[in-house]
């Protein structure tokens, strides 16, 4: 009676396992709170920046599919940069001002295409989300999140 229990118990468990390995994904996949998520291709990320911005300043049409061909490009040169990796010798200030070079390249584009007072306001919205970057959506002060093999420490910006 044992005998026939485990063997049903164990092929149980074999069908589970090669189950959930055929589940699996080969697609890039990012970790965002608690679940996986498909990163979001180039093309997807500018379609979302454009339509954000478009809602943010008022753009017109015109401006909206400048505006999304320079977060196109902008998207793909990230992607490639990150695919790259850091390049043999260079520091972090090198890589820092690389960067900033390509920050302000797309800055000046944006400028071409925006009217003054969109350029101020997206200017603006750039500076209130960078100090806002450690804010959860409610407004609430986040910990920040150190990982260092293998541990995680939170520091906390409470007062």
């Amino acid at each position: 009676m044992k005998l026939p229990l485990l063997s049903l118990l164990a092929a149980f468990a074999l069908t589970i396992g090669s189950a959930a390995a055929q589940t699996t994904t080969s697609a890039p996949a990012t970790r965002g709170r608690g679940e996986m998520r498909q990163q979001a291709s180039p093309d997807e990320r500018a379609t979302r920046q454009s339509e954000q911005m478009t809602k943010q300043l008022g753009l017109s049409a015109d401006q909206t599919s400048r505006i999304k061909q320079i977060l196109l490009t902008r998207e793909q040169e990230r992607q490639a940069l990150r695919g790259q990796g850091r390049p043999e010798g260079a520091t972090r200030e090198q890589m820092g001002a690389q960067m900033k070079a390509n920050r302000d390249k797309y800055e000046a584009q944006f400028k071409e295409v925006l009217t003054a007072d969109q350029y101020a306001k997206f200017t603006q919205l750039q500076q209130d989300r960078k100090q806002r970057g450690g804010q959860g959506k409610d407004g609430a002060q986040v910990g920040k999140v150190k990982a260092r093999k293998g541990k995680v420490k939170v520091k906390s910006t409470e007062s």
